[in-house]
């Protein structure tokens, strides 16, 4: 019995860290699908004046981000000079 017991229990303690690792990996990846709504700016009517929005874009390349108003506006990200002029794009889903 001392010998199966020696045998058997490293082996359910590997499976066990097994699968814990793969659950984890499993959670991080559908975290890091989440979207995230950020703050975005549209111009109104300069880049000088900005209008906060909430959107869900991101400042990798794509579709420009626009508002969801009833007419789309594009959306912004303010520059070290506080205007509203750095591109945001969609959120590929």
């Amino acid at each position: 019995m001392k010998n199966f017991l020696k045998v058997i229990l490293p082996v359910v303690a590997f499976t066990l860290a097994s699968a814990g690792a793969v659950s984890t990996n499993n959670a991080k990846i559908a975290d890091s699908k989440k979207t995230v709504l950020i703050s975005g700016f549209i111009q109104n009517p300069s880049p000088a004046n900005c209008l906060p929005v909430s959107v869900d874009c991101t400042t990798t390349t794509g579709q420009a981000c626009m508002s969801n108003e009833a007419t789309p506006r594009q959306v912004w990200l303010k520059n070290a000079a506080n205007a509203c002029s750095v591109n945001l794009y969609k959120v590929a889903h």
